[in-house]
């Protein structure tokens, strides 16, 4: 054999396993696109406990997360997103992790996940803090990767470092502190994979 011939056959060779691997990557990869609402049922803020009847918490997210089939089961990834989350009225850019796990190998569709992570205070009007959600979802795929998807969970939400003001009427003063606040809601999402 010659030399050239030798190369060729050594380029092919290569060119074809990165096919390979690559078909096989794109099958296990996965892209989700999620919109969420988070409807809060209770919140602890500035040493007071609120619940729904005192006002109406809620929340939106966007996020993007690309997962990772590590077993037929099993599905790992990284994500990010935007958060605004309602009365009181905070802003976070959460990083997570997720894991999901698909329980049930006759409804390959159904899942249960979580996402751990921190927000990130990018700018003066946002707050960072813990997140965390445990939840169940259904993946409803349409084409080969091209699905809808459809989550509720239990949504857990810290807000750090927010900037409180205390009027104290005996003094005439109105003084500014440094709170925080854990909220829970309940989060109801739907999204798109790929």
């Amino acid at each position: 054999i010659s030399m050239g011939r030798t190369r060729r056959l050594f380029v092919s060779t290569i060119v074809t396993s990165l096919i390979s691997v690559t078909a096989l990557a794109q099958s296990k990869l996965h892209i989700d696109l999620d919109y969420q609402y988070s409807m809060g049922m209770s919140e602890k803020f500035a040493g007071n406990t609120y619940s729904r009847g005192s006002y109406k918490m809620g929340g939106n997210l966007l996020q993007v997360a690309a997962r990772y089939d590590v077993a037929t089961q099993w599905s790992v990834g990284i994500g990010m997103g935007l958060a605004r989350y309602t009365e009181p009225d905070f802003n976070t850019y959460p990083v997570f992790a997720t894991l999901r796990y698909k329980p049930v190998r006759k409804l390959p569709q159904a899942y249960l996940f979580t996402d751990l992570g921190y927000g990130l205070k990018l700018a003066d009007d946002s707050n960072s803090g813990f997140s965390g959600k445990l939840g169940v979802g259904y993946t409803w795929m349409i084409m080969r990767h091209f699905g809808l998807n459809f989550q509720i969970a239990y949504d857990l939400k810290n807000f750090r470092d927010i900037t409180t003001a205390y009027y104290d009427e005996a003094t005439d003063k109105t003084e500014f502190y440094k709170s925080n606040s854990t909220r829970h809601s309940i989060s109801f999402g739907i999204g798109l994979t790929f």
